[in-house]
């Protein structure tokens, strides 16, 4: 009579027996990974951690590529602090269809609703004071 073969893993330092498909499973498993960290070290890998110093996490050498630049939120700041100033230069009415439109978030439909007039009419008022913003700010 054959005896059949018990198959058992270790889980948290503890022989665990499991039935075939499972230890089959596990060690496949087990397998892949040793495969994948000997392709990293044959493909020289480096990890982040590798980097690190007493001072300094080796992720924090990474530049941030996603954020704001320095420069670019001091020129972004020095715009909008103009635009603001060319703003309040406008007339009444051509700084009420800017606060709508860009501050307040209507379209351009519900401007000309508010105020009675076509989308259209509302929309050659925009470019107009676009324009006239585009100039006063090359003017400068």
């Amino acid at each position: 009579m054959a005896e059949e073969r018990k198959y058992r893993i270790r889980v948290d330092g503890v022989l665990v027996e499991v039935s075939r498909e499972v230890y089959r499973a596990y060690y496949s498993i087990e397998r892949h990974t040793r495969t994948l960290d000997e392709k990293d070290t044959r493909n020289g890998k480096v990890l982040y951690s590798d980097l690190d110093t007493d001072e300094l996490l080796g992720e924090e050498m990474i530049p941030d590529m996603t954020s704001d630049r320095v420069e670019d939120s001091a020129i972004y700041s020095i715009l909008r602090k103009e635009l603001h100033e060319y703003l309040a230069m406008l007339p009444a009415q051509d700084m009420e269809l800017i606060q709508a439109l860009y501050f307040e978030c209507l379209t351009e439909r519900e401007y000309a609703q508010r105020i009675g007039i076509s989308q259209k009419g509302v929309n050659k008022r925009r470019q107009k004071v676009l324009d006239k913003l585009r100039s006063m700010m090359k003017a400068k």
